[in-house]
């Protein structure tokens, strides 16, 4: 290839990559469907204990338009942490800040990462991926599972999250998601049972919020 056909490819990529740009930034903001603070008290034997609520400063960091930090229980005492947050126009207002980058710290660091599947999805789906992680800090475990909900979809990985991101801003005018995580702590060696519990709970809860998040259609 000569000189002329280089810049001519050249040319193309950044006209290609001005107008992925110029689409994706500017799609329209879509709201929630209902606000996540009316997000269900129960979750099957699971009671809402506690309700967390984060400074306005790290609200502005993370972007979200809309979150809950919940914590529940349930009669045996075991406790899961749930979060959602919910972004109108996911790199617009805000973005997603993946758990693997922001977990590890404090002493929490990352033991083991994998692809989980579920018996439960969206959009009459019934089965999803979602990753799982296990951290640990000395001799405490944590089982933390987590997604990406966005626009009909449960998607597991980040990278595929930020390709289909692109795509349905190309195509469906669209940029809203949410990012869901649930934490619980693994007691003495017990990590089946801590995976088991976490995954039940996200089989649960995620039906429900489909209720609250946008769907393929608005």
């Amino acid at each position: 290839m000569n000189g002329t056909g280089r810049i001519f490819i050249i040319l193309l990529l950044f006209l290609a990559t001005w107008y992925t740009l110029q689409v994706t930034s500017g799609v329209q903001a879509i709201p929630i469907k209902r606000a996540l603070s009316s997000f269900p008290d129960q979750i099957g034997d699971y009671t809402l204990l506690k309700s967390f609520q984060s400074s306005a400063s790290v609200v502005k960091l993370l972007g979200v338009d809309d979150y809950i930090d919940y914590n529940y229980s349930n009669p045996s005492s075991r406790q899961v942490n749930f979060y959602v947050g919910f972004y109108s126009s996911v790199g617009v207002g805000g973005e997603y800040h993946s758990p693997k980058n922001c977990l590890p710290g404090g002493g929490w660091g990352i033991d083991a990462v994998k692809t989980v599947r579920l018996h439960a999805g969206v959009e009459g789906g019934k089965r999803s991926s979602v990753t799982e992680m296990l951290i640990r800090n000395g001799d405490q475990y944590q089982v933390v599972l987590y997604w990406y909900q966005n626009r009909g979809r449960i998607i597991a990985s980040e990278y595929w999250e930020k390709i289909y991101l692109v795509l349905d801003a190309l195509t469906k005018g669209r940029r809203d998601g949410a990012f869901v995580r649930i934490m619980v702590t693994v007691k003495g060696t017990e990590i089946e049972n801590a995976e088991r519990i976490a995954q039940n709970f996200a089989e649960q809860a995620m039906g429900q919020l489909e209720n609250f998040l946008p769907g393929a259609r608005l």
